[in-house]
């Protein structure tokens, strides 16, 4: 007995180290900088009138044959069927950039906006039939945001026309081709020499505006020369402007996200036919700059936002009205348009009766959260429907029955969606799980689908039921290479700050955590000032990973101003962008310090944007930090109003401009600059060379004097990057720009 026992013991032991074998799974590894080209981006869904496909965007970074660490991006078009019973499968394939798709209301064909490189943007149409998507457009400005017509038969969409195709097609078109408003071209009027662009001529030849009854004479261009009369001077200068060099501007606002813009370009309208062959027809709107349209029922009307003063310069008027814009006419109709309101997003009901749109009341430079209201497709006061929410509504949608509307809003560190009915305002927030953040959505008469984030996956796709019950994956997009990596959740805290206001701030252990190590704190910042972070925000996904899977222990919160939290919190750094939002910001990384794994003697910060600017505050003020990277930021309020394309935050956070005596005190004040004798931590300041939304002459200046001063200072600049790097940037420069920022960490801090 004791031998046969013995035996069976032998038998086990040989079979249990084959099972191991055989039930083993991959060890999960940690989130690498490279994960970067793994992450896909899933955007835009559209249901199907029916409810059972959805099409949507998936944007990806694919590596380039020649180069392991750099890539190319590509966004395809895909479709899935909402039952799960069959994977989602690409529609399209290639190096085109796919965009924008829409369903035509027979549900049998989607409209998309197709960009190839080095050429402009155009319409297609894909048949759910089978076959090629078939370019609809041939627009030489470009086409976009396809809408189609109710009845299905026509395509709404939108083009750019530079100030001089404007004026050339409606000069060809016998039209009045000045605008109402005055070009503030000192001591000069409008068009008082000739027409010099050279893409009027072509915009023209291929779709004019509608003729004038009046018979027009082909203009007869003047003479142009250096050294003739002031008239044939100023024509020869002409040329030279329109041929951009050089480039002569009178605008207020000639700052883009990366160039100079030195006119106004307009959005003009067009319809086509959805058919193959069809040509375009110009709604001739002229100077109006309409736009966000949607058609009302009739099909021949459309409702638009628009500049609440039409005969003001585009740069002067900052608030806009709803209108309704005639197809045949291009007549334009105020539906509403209060004093100091702005209204936006108007989106029609299904059965033609209301219009939905998102309202402020407090002028140009309030922070009053948006409001959903409603109003009669017919015309009549508007009706407010979320009053009591205090928090900013966006992407409004109809219910199919036309009875309520959806939308999202961010609040505290998610962004869930709501429902509120029309008749009686009722208010039902459909999103429960506390760590998602709804990025977009898309609804039909059987269910939802909603685009994801959360700690676990920065992009899928779900659906659910109309009230957002019963939520499951449709996608598996980034959990089919997530299920093989560890992960680090977060975890949520509170405190009252000095103000009485609740703040909210997280905090995420290493990957992975062994609570008998000591690890170094990273205090992340966010931008804004008005922005939001937390578990349902989606764009700093990738980072918080990456440095947790670093050893670094992160905390980052959501301080006085950021957005989520209500308007007397989002206005609560009104003349206070340093000390009272750094001061929330270091009480949320003391509390993080006290926790027994963090190692107190090893701290570092960073931030972007209003982060960068928060940042440098914080080096000039408190000198706790071993280390310390300042992107993309703003340094010296003065010189900001001159270089940014977002001075419109002087005005709004300081009441006034940098000539305003009171108001430069205090510019000042609030300027990390005023402080650079008082930065004695390593810092390093990172910009993008073409960034013209906060400009880059104030990082010159602040590394300049640390660097006169012999401080530990170090500069990186990004070629033809703009202030979107970060999130949109050329794929390398990102991964550069995350591996550069542990890199120098490191030197301040050691390994772990």
């Amino acid at each position: 007995m004791p031998r046969l026992l013995s035996c069976i013991l032998t038998i086990i032991c040989l079979l249990i180290p084959l099972h191991a074998q055989n039930s083993a799974r991959p060890t999960p590894t940690l989130i690498t900088a490279a994960d970067l080209f793994n992450l896909k981006q899933v955007e835009s869904p559209t249901l199907s009138p029916d409810g059972r496909w959805v099409a949507y965007i998936v944007r990806s970074i694919e590596p380039l044959p020649d180069s392991k660490d750099d890539g190319s991006y590509r966004t395809q078009l895909w479709l899935a069927a909402v039952d799960g019973k069959s994977p989602p499968r690409p529609l399209t394939f290639g190096s085109a950039t796919q965009a924008q798709p829409t369903w035509s209301p027979q549900g049998n064909q989607l409209a998309f906006v197709r960009s190839v490189e080095k050429e402009k943007p155009q319409i297609y149409l894909l048949s759910l039939a089978g076959g090629e998507a078939l370019p609809l457009t041939k627009i030489p400005t470009g086409a976009g945001n396809p809408l189609w017509s109710p009845d299905g038969t026509r395509i709404l969409f939108t083009s750019t026309l530079s100030y001089a195709q404007m004026r050339a097609a409606r000069e060809k078109a016998g039209q009045a081709s000045a605008p109402a408003w005055s070009n503030e071209k000192p001591s000069r009027t409008p068009n008082d020499t000739a027409n010099w662009g050279p893409k009027a001529t072509a915009l023209n030849q291929a779709h004019p505006l509608p003729p004038s009854t009046q018979e027009q004479k082909p203009p007869t261009l003047p003479a142009a020369q250096p050294d003739g009369s002031p008239s044939e001077t100023r024509e020869w200068l002409a040329q030279n402007e329109a041929d951009a060099n050089p480039r002569v501007t009178d605008r207020l606002n000639f700052l883009t996200e990366g160039d100079l813009t030195t006119d106004p370009n307009f959005n003009q309208f067009y319809t086509i036919a959805a058919q193959a062959g069809a040509e375009p027809s110009p709604i001739p709107s002229g100077f109006a700059n309409l736009s966000r349209a949607a058609w009302l029922a009739d099909g021949k009307s459309l409702v638009c936002t628009g500049r609440a003063n039409l005969t003001e310069h585009p740069d002067r008027s900052r608030l806009t009205n709803l209108y309704r814009l005639e197809l045949a006419t291009g007549s334009i109709a105020r539906l509403q348009g209060e004093p100091g309101c702005n209204y936006g997003a108007p989106t029609v009901s299904p059965n033609g009766q209301w219009i939905a749109f998102t309202l402020t009341t407090d002028g140009e430079f309030g922070f009053e959260q948006p409001l959903v209201a409603v109003m009669p497709s017919s015309g009549g006061p508007a009706k407010i429907l979320t009053a009591q929410l205090d928090r900013p509504a966006n992407n409004l949608q109809w219910t199919k029955d036309s009875s309520a509307i959806y939308f999202t809003a961010a609040s505290h560190g998610h962004t869930p969606l709501h429902q509120v009915t029309i008749l009686s305002g009722a208010l039902k927030t459909l999103t429960t799980q506390a760590e998602w953040g709804i990025s977009d959505y898309s609804v039909s008469p059987t269910g939802l689908v909603q685009i994801v984030t959360h700690p676990g996956n920065p992009w899928e796709m779900y659906s659910s039921t109309l009230e957002g019950q019963d939520a499951r994956p449709l996608t598996t997009h980034n959990s089919s290479w997530l299920q093989h990596r560890q992960l680090s959740t977060y975890e949520p805290h509170r405190f009252i700050n000095s103000a009485g206001l609740a703040i909210d701030y997280w905090t995420i252990k290493p990957t992975p955590f062994d609570p008998q190590k000591k690890y170094p704190l990273l205090v992340e910042i966010h931008g804004g000032p008005s922005a939001m972070w937390g578990p349902g925000e989606a764009s700093t996904w990738h980072e918080m990973q990456f440095f947790a899977a670093r050893g670094y222990t992160i905390v980052f919160s959501n301080p006085r101003g950021s957005g989520g939290s209500g308007r007397d919190f989002q206005r609560a750094n009104f003349r206070d962008w340093g000390a009272g939002p750094a001061a929330d910001v270091l009480t949320a990384a003391d509390f993080a310090a006290q926790a027994s794994y963090v190692d107190r003697t090893r701290q570092v910060v960073t931030g972007g944007s209003y982060g960068g600017y928060l940042t440098a505050w914080i080096v000039g003020h408190d000198h706790r930090f071993k280390a310390a990277i300042a992107a993309r930021g703003v340094y010296d309020l003065v010189t900001f109003f001159g270089e940014g394309n977002a001075w419109s935050l002087l005005p709004q956070y300081f009441g006034g401009y940098p000539w305003n005596k009171e108001v430069r005190h205090i510019l000042e004040r609030e300027s990390p600059q005023t402080y650079v004798e008082n930065i004695k931590t390593p810092l390093l300041i990172k910009h993008a060379d073409t960034d013209f939304r906060t400009g880059v002459i104030q990082s010159q200046m602040l590394y300049k004097s640390l660097k006169q001063m012999g401080r530990p200072v170090e500069y990186v600049r990004y070629p033809r990057a703009t202030h979107e790097l970060s999130r949109s940037g050329e794929p390398k420069q990102r991964l550069d720009r995350l591996v550069r920022f542990e890199e120098f960490f490191r030197r301040y801090i050691g390994e772990n």
